[in-house]
């Protein structure tokens, strides 16, 4: 990227969108393609959720305690090890389709009190459901896939009429005692056209980890063809959701992400959102986690943003307080209805110091979660 200038010295919030002074845009590739370079003063206009000179910084706002998917004092005579409740890790949010009030969460959760540190192999793929907005909190519904499946990411494909799940695992029976194990990932498929009733799991690549998923159908040209980014931003092609799925695309740099997101934009731009791993070369979790790549074709060049963080390991909640989390991972965002691809929502695997609990974080971004809100009659 060229980025020439200071950090913004004020901002402007118009509908749509956010201006923010800086110096040095050129093109909207200095905007991380999340606005518009303004060539009148070479300033970003950054799209409502971004916020930064360069409009890399997701613009979160506080979050509410306990909401998204948090059962971490949960209490149950099945337990091998007290004190970790049921530990969840990320998920993906679906807005039901019939009943507009009604919010599902596709999340991991730990078994029998097991901690993240005995997430492979006591993950369990549920379904939790929120009747109070999007951000939760949300209870558990139904368990989808028993031991071992993990990471699941659930999309609808206009092209086929059915929500697909990616997951990573395999049907394996879980030991008596919480304690971790160490095979390679295997990414499967699922199709559901309700949310409850999955058909089997289909292996589509073996040893490989971390699945993000995207249609590539449009109303211009109605493909079935998915894209599917993976550990280390590697990107599949695939002419369906059943496969085989191709290595395509191998960006370069990004050796130190996982856990991508990937998406498009409605200028039809790419992106990826990423779990950075940079402290680790510490010894730490954070706080530098979260990292944002981009691209005007999936095919690429990808730029890989490694210097402004689109989100940290810090949250603010509104009861005014600050948690300053061990681990953030596993991003994902819930977007808007209305076309324009507005980030409504982030979605997080978080864990606390000193906890062997961990938990689903919902934090909404900008002004957009609010109105969204309203306009479904939360608020």
């Amino acid at each position: 990227m060229r980025m020439h200038g200071i950090a913004a010295f004020w901002s402007l919030a118009i509908p749509g969108l956010l201006i923010t002074a800086s110096w040095g845009c050129l093109t909207d590739d200095d905007c991380s393609l999340n606005g518009i370079c303004s060539q009148c003063n070479r300033t970003c206009i950054c799209d409502v959720g971004w916020r930064a000179e360069d409009c890399s910084e997701l613009d979160l706002y506080p979050a509410v305690r306990w909401t998204g998917y948090n059962h971490t004092n949960a209490t149950g005579p099945d337990f091998y090890k007290e004190g970790a409740g049921n530990s969840s890790w990320g998920g993906h949010i679906v807005h039901d389709p019939s009943d507009k009030k009604l919010f599902h969460l596709i999340t991991s959760q730990m078994v029998h009190g097991c901690g993240l540190a005995g997430w492979r192999p006591f993950s369990t793929i549920i379904r939790a459901e929120s009747r109070t907005g999007p951000a939760g909190p949300y209870a558990y519904a139904q368990t989808l896939f028993g031991t071992f499946h993990h990471n699941p990411t659930t999309i609808y494909s206009l092209a086929d009429g059915k929500y697909l799940l990616y997951c990573i695992g395999r049907d394996l029976e879980a030991p008596s005692t919480c304690s971790s194990q160490k095979f390679n990932n295997t990414i499967s498929v699922s199709s559901s056209s309700d949310l409850k009733n999955w058909e089997p799991l289909a292996a589509q690549l073996v040893n490989v980890t971390n699945p993000a998923p995207w249609p590539l159908w449009s109303p211009q040209n109605q493909s079935h063809a998915m894209l599917l980014a993976v550990e280390k931003n590697n990107i599949y092609t695939a002419q369906s959701f059943s496969g085989p799925y191709n290595l395509t695309v191998e960006p370069h740099n990004t050796d130190r992400s996982e856990d991508p997101f990937l998406w498009q934009d409605r200028r039809g731009h790419w992106h990826i959102l990423v779990h950075y791993l940079i402290d680790i070369d510490v010894g730490l979790k954070g706080p530098r986690v979260g990292a944002h790549a981009y691209a005007r074709q999936w095919q690429g060049p990808w730029t890989f943003n490694n210097r402004t963080l689109a989100y940290n390991t810090t949250v603010d909640f509104t009861d005014g307080r600050s948690t300053v989390f061990y681990r953030r991972e596993r991003p994902k965002l819930y977007f808007s209805d209305d076309g324009a691809m507005t980030p409504l929502y982030l979605i997080n695997g978080v864990q606390e110091f000193n906890h062997s609990g961990s938990y689903t974080l919902i934090q909404p971004i900008g002004r957009g979660a609010g109105d969204y809100e309203k306009k479904l009659g939360f608020l």
